[in-house]
């Protein structure tokens, strides 16, 4: 029992430690010890239960806390088209990573095809493929810029299979042909079965 508090402990420390700097942590570690002391050892185990579950919470909701883009950011081209403002889209999911530097510079219409693209592709969103096809052949967007962003996708999507949190055969250009009728679009920029 003593070794499983002390591992109790140890959890709740490192991790108050791990959120606070030196002298607040040393505060409130005294804290924490000066209220055990006066508690038989099954409640010290549901005290420190209830803390560990609060700190990591919080840790948990510091770390997904998105940071604000700078100025500098904002006035960034965007990577896809060169339109002067632009988005800091990640990458690697704010929901699965939380704030990373795995990011690129898109402007609001580039940044919202790109994760229409993800949608269609790998959570089988039907509104979203509708309206990456509309886009496709809206005739508004060059080949070339839908082309960028398709590989950007499918670059994220081989990430997440490499890591086992997505299927790799939704990056896969059979999967590309069967969600967006890829081949078609590239050849004639027409869906298929539309005359012209």
């Amino acid at each position: 029992m003593d070794r499983e508090l002390d591992e109790q402990r140890e959890t709740l420390y490192a991790l108050i430690r791990g959120m606070y700097r030196k002298r607040r942590a040393g505060e409130i570690i005294d804290a924490f010890e000066a209220t055990l002391a006066g508690h038989e050892a099954a409640e010290r185990t549901n005290i420190l239960d209830y803390w560990i579950d609060f700190y990591r919470l919080r840790r948990y909701q510091r770390e997904r806390k998105r940071r604000r883009p700078t100025y500098r950011e904002r006035l960034q081209a965007c990577s896809a088209c060169g339109y002067p403002s632009s988005h800091r889209h990640h990458l690697w999911e704010l929901a699965m990573h939380g704030e990373n530097k795995v990011t690129i510079q898109l402007c609001a219409n580039c940044h919202e095809l790109h994760h229409l693209m993800y949608n269609a592709l790998v959570r089988d969103s039907e509104h979203s493929r509708k309206l990456v096809l509309h886009i496709m052949y809206s005739g508004r967007v060059p080949r070339e810029r839908v082309e960028m962003i398709l590989g950007w996708c499918q670059a994220t999507i081989r990430y997440e299979a490499s890591n086992g949190w997505t299927d790799g055969e939704r990056a896969s250009e059979r999967w590309v042909e069967y969600r967006f009728g890829w081949k078609g679009y590239m050849e004639s920029g027409k869906p298929a079965g539309v005359g012209g």
